[in-house]
C-alpha cells in the first residue's frame, strides 16, 4: 500500500510542478477563448477584461524600470511598446521600455490572449511582480518565440490589454 501511495505521488509530482511554474500544454486542446477584441475604444482593441468607464492614467514602463521596488504587488496601468508575443497562443507578450528593459506580460490564467503578430504601443492593465525563472521555464519561454529569456524579470499578471491604434 505504501508503494502504490509513494508510486502515484512520485508520478503525480512532476505533472503538479508544471502546473505550478505557470506552462500550458501546446499539444492540448487549449481551453483560452479564441483571440479577439472584448472591447473597441478610440485608442484601440482591448482583450481580456472590458476597460472600466474610467480607466487608471498609465505609467510608462521607462519610469517602471527606473524604481521597480516601489510598485511590486500594486496594480495599475503600465505603457509600452509591444516587442515580442507567445508564438503559441499569444498568453505572453513583451511590454519594453525606451532603453531596452522590460515586462513579461502574462495573461491572467491564460484565460485570453493577444494577436501573435501584435506590435506597437499597448497598455497593460495588471499586477506588477518580479519572477525568478528557472531553467526549464527559460526554456520553455524559448519555445513560445521568446529571444532571450532571463532568469529574473518583471512580470504583469495582464488583466486586459489595450494595443492601441497605429496612427
Amino acid at each position: 500500500m505504501r508503494l502504490a501511495l509513494a508510486l502515484s505521488l512520485l508520478l503525480a509530482a512532476p505533472a503538479f510542478a508544471h502546473d505550478e511554474a505557470g506552462h500550458h500544454d501546446h499539444g492540448a486542446k487549449s481551453e483560452m477563448a479564441p483571440i479577439a477584441p472584448v472591447q473597441t475604444t478610440a485608442e484601440g482593441a482591448v482583450y481580456g477584461a472590458s476597460l472600466p468607464a474610467t480607466p487608471p492614467a498609465p505609467l510608462s514602463l521607462d519610469d517602471v524600470v527606473a524604481k521597480p521596488a516601489a510598485l511590486i504587488g500594486k496594480s495599475g496601468a503600465f505603457s509600452g511598446r509591444i516587442t515580442q508575443v507567445c508564438q503559441m497562443q499569444g498568453c505572453w507578450l513583451v511590454l519594453s521600455a525606451s532603453n531596452g528593459e522590460f515586462a513579461r506580460v502574462i495573461m491572467h490564467d491564460h484565460a485570453f490572449g493577444v494577436p501573435k503578430d501584435a506590435k506597437g504601443d499597448a497598455v497593460v492593465y495588471g499586477t506588477l511582480s518580479e519572477k525568478t525563472l528557472s531553467a526549464q521555464e527559460q526554456e520553455h519561454l524559448k519555445k513560445d518565440g521568446a529571444k532571450a529569456a532571463a532568469a529574473r524579470e518583471l512580470q504583469i499578471d495582464a488583466t486586459s490589454v489595450l494595443i492601441r491604434s497605429a496612427g
